[in-house]
């Protein structure tokens, strides 16, 4: 009897082993059934703060989009004649900053009512087939994760490992003071670019590290000498420090000229193919607290104040010209890529960036220009060095220019929802 009571004793033992190690040490998420057919991911890219998605279309009806860790959080896609993505914008999607730690699996589902009008769902693998296998992503530094975004086989489709980030050197917003070193920038008399954006740089960047925003320029004060050249591109490139740093914004600080001076007020350049509302916030603020004006400068406008410029055919073939004399091989310039380089090449393949290393030593390659990943890159122009009203508010107001900028980007900076 005794012996009974013991190998019961035993067997229990081992019984509440297996159910505390289940509940409390495996984390294992329960797999759902899937559907024999897959669906094929054709984009997979991350602009700013938000992924964004291309795939295959199944014929079921309610489709959504669903991450999975044994709960669903669901996301609405768009349809297009070539299959779904989750914007048409490049920096709107899926929001990566309040994704908790955890393992997570993305799948496409459908949904239909039964006879007993209860809710059926299907599932439906993806199947990464670009050449991104795997694709990292870091937070703001008030959140503190790193996303990893691969494939599981044992899942059968796409995979988020989101865990706290470990890695030094990983940064918010990148700050780039327009000009600098043997490049003064836009001049009148006695006045020119450069003695304005270093110093606007400076105090944004001290106003959003006081609320604990991770902030880098692209160069410092001081950094160059008159006689020395900024580096755009190749290792620590003014165009390519935002992908080193894993930064989320950037904003090109500058001021800008015309051979009239009758042209004035401010101009925030955008990227083509974006969801604006961050654009015209910016450009509102700055003239509604600095007191200043929109610009009425009409070429390439989309809003008051905000521009986007891509290549045009001209363009193209103007540059393609100069590389040819210049006895250069000519990049892939395209109308699809945008015009200001400190879009085109801090946003990787969603803006168009192109210089790779077709030209080496002479021009340096921007080793991100293929990336999957970028910063979501603004331009600001301040005002018109050329218009006597905006250049005596620049030097009176310029706190108030800084104070509008650093305020925009604080509203979207916080904490995980």
């Amino acid at each position: 009897m005794k012996k009974f009571l013991f190998v019961l004793l035993i067997l229990l033992l081992i019984f509440g082993g297996i159910i505390v190690y289940r509940n409390y040490f495996n984390k294992g998420i329960p797999k759902l059934t899937l559907e024999e057919e897959i669906v094929d991911i054709d984009s997979l890219t991350i602009y700013g703060t938000y992924l964004n998605m291309h795939g295959s279309l199944v014929k079921d009806n309610n489709l959504d989009l669903v991450l999975y860790d044994g709960d669903f959080k669901n996301y609405e896609i768009n349809k297009d004649s070539g299959g779904f993505n989750l914007s048409k914008y490049i920096n709107k999607g899926m929001y990566l900053e309040n994704i908790p730690v955890g393992t997570y699996y993305l799948y496409l589902r459908s949904s239909h009512k039964d006879e007993k009008d209860k809710d059926v769902y299907k599932y439906y693998g993806l199947n990464n087939k670009t050449d991104y296998k795997e694709t990292t992503y870091y937070t703001f530094i008030v959140n503190g994760n790193k996303i990893v975004i691969d494939s599981d086989e044992e899942y059968g489709t796409i995979r988020f490992s989101v865990t706290k980030n470990n890695d030094a050197d990983i940064y918010d917003i990148v700050i780039d003071p327009g000009h600098g070193g043997m490049d003064g920038g836009a001049c009148r008399g006695s006045n020119c670019e450069t003695d304005f954006t270093m110093q606007a740089a400076n105090m944004l960047k001290e106003k959003l590290e006081a609320n604990n925003v991770k902030v880098k320029l692209t160069h410092e004060e001081g950094q160059l000498s008159k006689n020395e050249v900024l580096q755009d591109y190749g290792e620590h490139g003014r165009a390519v420090i935002n992908h080193e740093v894993h930064a989320k914004y950037l904003i090109s600080i500058h001021l800008n000229s015309n051979g009239s001076s009758s042209v004035h007020g401010v101009e925030v350049y955008a990227p083509m193919n974006v969801d604006y509302t961050f654009a015209k916030n910016l450009v509102n603020n700055i003239t509604k607290e600095a007191n200043t004006s929109y610009s009425n400068n009409r070429v390439s406008r989309i809003y008051d104040g905000v521009y986007s410029r891509l290549f045009t055919e001209s363009d193209v073939k103007s540059s393609i010209d100069e590389y040819n004399t210049k006895k250069l091989e000519p990049f892939d310039f395209s109308t699809n890529a945008n015009y200001y380089y400190m879009i085109r090449e801090t946003g990787g393949i969603m803006t168009g960036a192109y210089v790779d290393n077709r030209n080496e030593p002479k021009i340096k390659e921007n080793p991100y220009y293929n990336s999957n990943v970028g910063s979501e890159s603004y331009l600001c122009e301040l005002g018109y060095l050329t218009n006597s009203t905006d250049l005596e508010n620049i030097k009176n107001n310029l706190d108030k220019y800084v104070s509008a900028i650093a305020n925009t980007f604080l509203s979207i900076y916080s904490p995980e929802a």
